[in-house]
């Protein structure tokens, strides 16, 4: 499954790679286009990459709100509860003191026995520092609740402040309170607020409004913060009223006031229990809270936190305290900045990383392209200029060789005509000598008009049937003499699975095999010339036709080559001996020239030429220096012949070895 995914990727790249080529190589299309399409496409993927930065980096954001909220609405829910708890057992302790001390006589509560019992009951209180009770004291009777007591009932204050005042440690230095209608003395209290014995809450302007609030409406009521004297740190209070009896759920105000027995207050150190309530979190200590008093909302009162701060994002959970003239709630805030968003980093840097890659790499493919497109035109130019030289001399070597034959067919004409003529020895043979070069002359004027027309492309070649063996007696005859001046063996054999009749151009094979023997006659001094024709499945098949380069395998006694070795690497055969590119209805055919001389020349160009044009193949293969200072070579050429049999054209295959 995974290879056959890979191979559909692997195709569709294929065709976008070429189609983005083939877009490419328009000529159309304006190069400015491209450059246009870069600088947007960069452009593009940067407002991408930013919107994804800006995206994930919201996301994290986000996240960030939500971890915040979690843990702020965790501690605001802990400091809820806790509040409530103590107000309810403030409250419960208001009707112990209104069934126990007031319906009792004698009493049944006094300063010890109270000091003791919220002292033992403290912990279900756990965000008050003190509980303490201010008995309802009317002016007729404040001189004989002063003999009972003790103590005269002082002034809670003498300076108010607004909105916060300070509580007096030394209640004996305080001031007597003045004189008015009822008083509020305190004389329960928790031995931790046990100074408050004797004041009047009722003294203080703030402290009387909040009492009175407490008994019209029924409720608990907080005072406005102040710096509690002892810690020097803010704290509010807590009012129930006490009442004489059961009251009906629907009392009237009045009927509560006249009802009212004394006040029981509960003091809130706000900034120690807070800190002590929020140490139980200290394995996540990595917000700031802060408490506030809202009531007034354009100047908020801080119960408790700093107000230095270094991240902006807030999280606000409002607090209800019971008392609903009062509004207090909780901000929390990290205590450090936000850190990066790796994941919006190095997704974002990633996809900008990539999208400028690939960026460079279409300016730089184009840019090479563009440099291949220069230089493919400049060697477009350079080849028809090449091209028109070359047509340009094969026209002059045309025309130059027509020019020089017409004259020296005209001179050779005439050396024919002087040799009729009387002429001595002597004469004759000079005439003989200059008859012989002009025709040399002549042929190579040919071969040169024939390379000519290869080159140009004007060369033509036949397709009629012709006797090989006729054409193999006319090359041995035209030679023979030339040999046997030379004392060079000549020799021609041709295999009987040869048929009679081939098809193809009988005077270029004649050319052909008249080139090769005149260049092994010509550079051959001494030794043989051994002309061989056979079919490919038979030389590849008889063993006897192999010859190692050693005296008694040879014509003549010299050492050649190894005919084996000259087919080797025609295209066109394989390692079996069977042609790799002919169907069934068409022969082989090879004709090796062996030789024991050296040399080239143009008549082995011209061959080459002619065996290419043909589709066939040359191939050559020596022995070099076997014989010493001579410079004499071994040498064998081999040419490998295709044709149809009865109709078609002749191919060749000319390999030399």
């Amino acid at each position: 499954m995974w290879l056959k995914l890979l191979e559909k990727v692997l195709a569709n790249s294929y065709k976008i790679h070429h189609h983005f080529y083939q877009l490419l190589e328009l000529k159309r299309v304006h190069k400015s286009f491209w450059k246009k399409l870069l600088w947007s496409w960069v452009i593009f993927w940067i407002v991408i990459c930013a919107w994804m930065f800006s995206f994930y980096n919201h996301h994290a954001i986000e996240k960030r709100k939500v971890t915040l909220a979690s843990m702020c609405v965790e501690r605001a829910r802990m400091l809820q509860d806790q509040f409530n708890a103590s107000m309810t057992h403030v409250q419960a302790i208001s009707i112990l003191i209104s069934t126990f001390h007031h319906g009792k006589n004698p009493l049944a509560i006094d300063q010890r026995t109270f000091a003791k019992y919220t002292e033992k009951t403290a912990f279900e209180r756990p965000l008050m520092s003190g509980v303490a009770y201010a008995i309802r004291v009317l002016h007729l009777e404040r001189e004989k609740f002063e003999r009972q007591q003790g103590w005269s009932i002082r002034k809670m204050n003498t300076v108010q402040q607004n909105p916060v005042h300070k509580d007096i440690h030394m209640p004996e230095k305080f001031e007597p309170s003045p004189v008015q209608e009822e008083y509020a003395p305190v004389i329960l209290a928790q031995d931790t607020v046990a100074h408050m014995v004797s004041l009047d809450l009722l003294s203080g302007k703030e402290d009387c409004d909040n009492a009175i609030r407490a008994r019209e409406s029924g409720k608990g009521v907080l005072t406005t913060p102040f710096r509690l004297l002892k810690t020097n740190r803010l704290g509010v209070i807590l009012t129930f009223a006490v009442y004489k009896r059961d009251l009906p759920a629907d009392a009237t105000p009045k009927d509560r006031v006249e009802a009212t027995d004394g006040y029981l207050e509960g003091i809130f150190d706000i900034e120690s229990l807070a800190e002590n309530l929020f140490q139980q979190f200290a394995g996540k200590k990595t917000i700031l809270v802060n408490l506030y008093d809202t009531t007034n909302r354009s100047q908020p009162i801080s119960m408790y936190g700093s107000e230095v701060y270094v991240d902006k994002l807030e999280h606000v959970i409002a607090l209800n305290f019971g008392d609903p003239l009062r509004n207090h709630e909780m901000r929390c805030r990290f205590k450090h900045k936000a850190p990066l968003s790796w994941l919006a980093i190095t997704t974002t840097g990633s996809t900008l990383v990539i999208t400028l890659l690939l960026g460079y790499i279409v300016f730089a493919t184009m840019n090479h392209m563009a440099k291949v497109q220069e230089e493919y035109n400049r060697m477009v130019e350079l080849k028809k200029k090449a091209e028109a030289a070359d047509v340009a001399k094969s026209q002059f070597l045309s025309t130059v060789s027509h020019e020089i034959r017409t004259p020296m067919h005209g001179v050779l004409g005439i050396l024919d005509i002087l040799l009729d003529t009387d002429l001595d020895v002597t004469q004759q043979d000079h005439v003989r000598t200059a008859q012989a070069s002009g025709k040399t002359l002549v042929s190579l004027l040919n071969e040169v008009l024939d390379q000519a027309k290869i080159e140009s492309g004007k060369l033509d070649l036949e397709s009629v049937p012709f006797d090989l063996r006729a054409i193999m007696d006319d090359v041995l005859s035209l030679f023979s003499g030339k040999s046997q001046e030379n004392g060079v063996e000549l020799a021609v054999y041709i295999s009987h699975r040869v048929p009679d009749m081939l098809i193809g151009d009988p005077g270029r094979f004649r050319q052909i095999i008249t080139n090769l023997m005149g260049n092994s006659i010509k550079f051959t001094e001494k030794g043989h010339i051994f002309v061989t024709v056979h079919l490919v499945e038979e030389v590849m098949e008889t063993t006897d036709i192999e010859r190692e380069a050693s005296s008694r395998n040879t014509l003549s006694g010299f050492p050649v080559p190894d005919k084996r070795r000259s087919w080797a690497g025609f295209k066109n055969i394989g390692q079996d001996g069977r042609n790799c590119s002919l169907s069934p209805d068409r022969i082989s055919v090879i004709v090796s020239v062996e030789d024991t001389g050296e040399g080239t020349g143009i008549g082995l160009s011209i061959s080459k030429c002619l065996v290419t044009l043909m589709d066939g193949e040359l191939g050559f293969v020596s022995i070099p220096k076997v014989w010493g200072t001579r410079g004499i070579f071994g040498s064998s050429l081999v040419c490998l012949f295709r044709d149809y049999l009865l109709e078609g054209r002749f191919l060749l295959w000319m390999t030399i070895m």
